[in-house]
């Protein structure tokens, strides 16, 4: 019997090839715009390598000081420095991890009398890699020895590995960052420029470069950002006490100034629309993405939903002949159902496909910024950020329950019709 209800399907899709076709399209335009909303958030949100623990850590990007007791709102903002990272957030006791580490920056990389390059750098420490989880193919991390002692170590990325060396397996040798010589102790997989925190090509210890010494205002700001990681999100809130009571702490032994955090750590989300002193609105940012999503469904289901509407009433006669011959009102409408779920995923997986395709075509458009026009390294995709199957499961189900609601009422109608009137198309 299903066998039969594929088959008038497929009869009743040739039957009427534009409108059944228009249907499906529409479905898979609303699908896709949906997925590449949800893949463009869910990238920058979600838990992917090597931001795995997106969800249970908070940041620190920025921070500001004033005068002590200036209530007027004048502030110097900047990130901080390896002193106030130190001091307010290294010393939390309720948090499984933190790292302090430096943006990006340039530095040229090389082989003594041989290749050189230009790669993005960061400054960091010993908990980068516990916060973090890369996927190295050689070698290892630097480890806290290293950090103290001020070693010259460097984790460096594949690309700058194979362009340098022409392979990836180069523990252990040595490369020339801004002429200076350093050991490579490990080699990465590259790492996505959407993962913002932790995305470089070559990582080294602050101890070994300059971050200690480049700070100012006080010595309270300099180059470096924290990131905090959790052992669940049930800590946060512990973890916003802790680094107050250390923030009050540290002021306390300022002179003339203080340091204050805007709110601050955030959240994955929070931070992702944070803009320096101020704090996003995370409720009405929600609330946009739920009314866009909204719109992209309703308004083509309901062009859809009349199609389909006028496509079954089309299909009255039909209905009333399959009664005359003995068909039941639960039969008739398992065909209706099994027919538009045929439609739908046809219509589902066709707009996975176009989703995915759009947003690689469109890599540039969706995630180019200012920062990353800065910086060396891909805006690419991995299986786990393009992956979202419960969005794309509602995205589906929603087109499946206009779709069944648009055929199912006229069917649901004609199969409790008189047969003569249902043959004749009365409603």
């Amino acid at each position: 019997m299903i066998r039969f209800y594929i088959q008038q399907a497929i009869y009743h899709l040739r039957e009427n090839p534009v409108v059944s076709w228009i249907s499906v399209l529409g479905t898979a335009l609303s699908i896709c715009m949906i997925m590449v909303i949800v893949i463009t958030l869910r990238v920058r949100t979600a838990d992917c390598e090597p931001e795995v623990n997106r969800s249970r850590s908070l940041y620190v990007p920025n921070m500001s000081y004033r005068a002590k007791g200036d209530l007027s709102g004048s502030s110097a903002n900047s990130s901080m420095s390896v002193q106030t990272g130190r001091e307010c957030f290294k010393a939390l006791t309720t948090a499984e991890a933190v790292t302090l580490a430096s943006n990006p920056g340039k530095v040229r990389v090389s082989l003594p009398a041989g290749a050189k390059l230009s790669a993005d750098m960061v400054q960091t420490d010993e908990d980068f890699w516990q916060v973090f989880r890369f996927r190295f193919l050689d070698g290892k991390p630097f480890t806290t020895a290293d950090v103290s002692s001020g070693l010259p170590r460097a984790v460096i990325a594949a690309s700058v590995a194979r362009r340098l060396f022409g392979r990836t397996d180069v523990s252990g040798q040595h490369v020339e960052l801004n002429h200076v010589d350093f050991q490579v102790c490990g080699v990465v997989a590259d790492v996505s420029m959407l993962a913002t925190d932790a995305y470089a090509q070559v990582w080294i210890p602050y101890t070994a470069g300059n971050a200690e010494a480049n700070s100012w205002g006080y010595n309270l700001m300099g180059p470096m950002r924290a990131v905090i990681l959790a052992r669940s999100r049930a800590d946060f809130p512990a973890i916003r006490e802790e680094c107050e009571r250390l923030r009050q702490k540290y002021n306390d032994a300022q002179e003339g100034v203080e340091v204050f955090y805007r709110g601050q750590p955030d959240t994955q989300f929070t931070h992702l629309y944070r803009t320096w002193s101020q704090e996003p609105d995370v409720q009405g940012v929600v609330l946009r993405y739920v009314v866009v999503m909204l719109i992209l469904l309703i308004v083509p289901a309901i062009n859809l939903s009349s199609m389909t509407l006028s496509r079954m009433r089309r299909r009255m006669a039909e209905i009333g002949v399959r009664k005359a011959f003995g068909a039941t009102a639960n039969e008739l409408m398992r065909q209706v159902f099994l027919e538009n779920l045929l439609l739908t995923c046809l219509a589902g997986l066709l707009g996975l496909a176009l989703s995915y395709a759009a947003t690689f075509v469109l890599n540039g458009f969706l995630f180019g910024n200012s920062t990353n026009a800065y910086l060396a390294g891909e805006t690419s995709l991995t299986a786990g950020a393009l992956l979202s199957p419960w969005i794309f499961l509602a995205a589906f189900l929603f087109c499946l329950l206009m779709n069944l609601l648009s055929a199912g009422i006229p069917a649901w109608r004609a199969s409790r019709m008189n047969i003569v009137e249902a043959i004749n198309g009365k409603r």
